[in-house]
Parts: C-alpha cells; sequence; structure tokens
C-alpha cells in the first residue's frame, strides 16, 4: 500500500442489481421505487423494442436471452439471462456497462456481444427507457405478472 492513498473497493452487483440500483439511485427523477426483481422483470417493464443497436440512446437496455449450460439450472422468463446499459462513449461505438461475470465486477466492455460460459443460443434485445422516463414501471407481459415496488 501507497501511505496517502487509498485504494477504491470494488462495486460487486449482478447485472439486473446494477440496472435496479442506477433506478432506485435516480427513484427522485423517474418518480417510482423498482421492484426488487432480476432482469427479466426489468425486460417485462420496457414495452419499446427497438431492431437495431444504432436506435438505442445511452441509457437503454440491452437484454441477452439464452439457454444454460446447466440443465439442472431453472430457467428465467423469456430465457432472459443478462441485461447492460447501452453507454457508448463515440461515434459508432457499442459500448456497455454491465456486470458480466460471477462476482459481479461491474465494469465498461467495447462491444454488447459476448461469449458467455454459462449459457448458449443467446439472442439481443434492444430496449428503450422512455417509459421508465415517464414515470412509468408495470409489467405489459401478459404471461408474467410481477409485483412492484
Amino acid at each position: 500500500p501507497v501511505p496517502g492513498v487509498h485504494e477504491r473497493p470494488q462495486l460487486e452487483l449482478d447485472c439486473s442489481a446494477l440496472i435496479r440500483q442506477c433506478v432506485v439511485d435516480l427513484q427522485h427523477h423517474f418518480g417510482f421505487v423498482m421492484g426488487g426483481w432480476n432482469q427479466a422483470y426489468q425486460f417485462d417493464t420496457l414495452p419499446i423494442k427497438v431492431d437495431t443497436v444504432q436506435e438505442l440512446e445511452p441509457g437503454d437496455l440491452i437484454f441477452i436471452s439464452g439457454i444454460y449450460f446447466d440443465e439442472k439450472r431453472k430457467p428465467k422468463p423469456h430465457n432472459m439471462t443478462h441485461v447492460e446499459m447501452y453507454f457508448p462513449c463515440g461515434p459508432d461505438m457499442c459500448e456497455t456497462i454491465g456486470s458480466r461475470h460471477k462476482r459481479g465486477c461491474v465494469q465498461v466492455h467495447t462491444d454488447f456481444r459476448f461469449e458467455s460460459q454459462t449459457y448458449h443460443s443467446m439472442q439481443y434485445h434492444f430496449r428503450k427507457i422512455d417509459t421508465w422516463l415517464e414515470g412509468v414501471c408495470r409489467s405489459w407481459c401478459s404471461q408474467h405478472r410481477w409485483t412492484m415496488g
């Protein structure tokens, strides 16, 4: 250790906890309290989908669905396995902020696409956060009725 220099603690959150913490930190702007559910819940509360990453704006979310390699692991609704926040740092950049690995180290990633060691058959789902920005956080999915707040 260097005298007078404090080591920054490493922030450990899984992918959905990172998004939830962002919303909690901004809840006075959003106007709602987000429930403590996972990325499938967050996906169901964002009905505005776009087809390409180029249609996203900073802060929008990229969800990933996939099939777990471990067949004993219970699938999540919509097979939703992961979420990251779109955060481009320059023109033609596809950077995201997310927590991809177990033990949840939050990092900036240069591309939203990656190879998972936990799941396969990955599909990307691009969602706008406009409804959250309008103060609305409710499930838009007829299959899943999440408890809010």
